[in-house]
């Protein structure tokens, strides 16, 4: 059952990375003159997107840098903060390898290989990609979501320096390890309201409890339309906001992964958004809660690499047994 729950939370954040990557950005209109309307599946890039050298299926810097970090976990069953740097050093200096790079981890990367040490190196921003890697910690820390908190913040504190990221970060990794650990259901109200008032005793920052009551007022009210929970959410890159309605549609469809992902990356509104982040981070819930034969079939098949991730989970799990 661990197997197969965070085999579908690493696919299920990966899918759904490749999927928001393809409308990042793009207001409604623009979507509907690069693809027809609203994404249903995969498909090739468009030329107006912000990725169009990625191929069909090809997942951005959020899964790779995620990976990273995972990898890590697999291969030391700890996480050794040395090797993780070494690693986006790496990734840096192969300018093949990263794709439609993330400013903050490249400059930290390089300002790490150039010898800074941590508190010249770390990144004052708040993007949602700084908080990514710690989904590693959710899945690692799968048993304690205090472990994952800490796992959580020290993670994004390697390249980042921004208290409400930190935050989120966190917060981000006691939800995955409470929905990996089976700790938790989405079948009613009281039990998504019960959820948000369990990750906000984990909170440090006004910011992020702010954004958490947001969420419950979403569900209080019953949002349904996409605008209106931009309205209230909103929907871009700073970490809080993309972590929050993420979230949000993640618990309101968490029993078909499908939709659940269709309606984060679809996400982009009037005037676009981080669509591969909210998506990343929905389909990583939404597959850790359900599990890997949640996810169509068609689209792990599409995914690229994906039986590249199956043997990174097997080695992880064998590391947590």
């Amino acid at each position: 059952m661990l197997y197969e729950k965070i085999k579908g939370a690493v696919l299920g954040a990966a899918i759904g990375d490749a999927l928001g990557t393809l409308v990042e950005e793009m207001d409604r209109e623009t979507v509907k003159k690069a693809y027809g309307g609203p994404i249903i599946g995969f498909a090739e890039p468009s030329h107006l997107s912000v990725c169009p050298f990625l191929k069909k299926g090809q997942y951005s810097h959020e899964t790779q840098i995620f990976l990273t970090a995972l990898e890590v976990y697999a291969e030391k069953g700890i996480f050794d903060e040395e090797l993780y740097i070494e690693r986006l050093i790496e990734w840096v200096k192969d300018e093949k390898s990263h794709r439609y790079p993330a400013g903050s981890h490249v400059n930290a990367a390089l300002a790490y290989a150039g010898g800074a040490d941590p508190t010249e190196a770390r990144v004052k921003s708040a993007d949602i990609d700084g908080a990514i890697p710690a989904f590693a910690a959710g899945i690692f820390r799968w048993d304690s979501s205090y472990d994952a908190y800490e796992d959580g913040v020290r993670i994004a504190s390697i390249t980042h320096d921004d208290e409400a990221l930190l935050d989120t970060a966190g917060v981000l990794a006691v939800a995955v390890s409470e929905v990996i650990g089976g700790r938790v259901i989405f079948a009613t109200k009281e039990d998504r309201l019960g959820f948000i008032e369990i990750l906000k005793s984990f909170a440090q920052t006004e910011m992020v409890r702010a954004y958490l009551d947001m969420v419950s007022q979403a569900i209080l009210k019953e949002i349904d339309s996409i605008d209106d929970l931009i309205l209230l959410l909103g929907n871009g890159s700073f970490a809080p906001e993309s972590f929050s309605i993420a979230l949000f549609l993640a618990m309101e469809n968490s029993r078909n992964f499908r939709n659940a992902i269709l309606k984060a990356v679809n996400s982009y509104g009037d005037f676009g958004g981080d669509t591969d982040a909210i998506a990343f981070i929905t389909g990583g819930i939404v597959g850790g809660y359900l599990g890997v034969s949640a996810i169509p079939q068609d689209w792990i098949e599409s995914l690229e690499d994906s039986s590249y991730f199956d043997l990174v989970v097997k080695k992880l799990v064998s590391k947590l047994q």
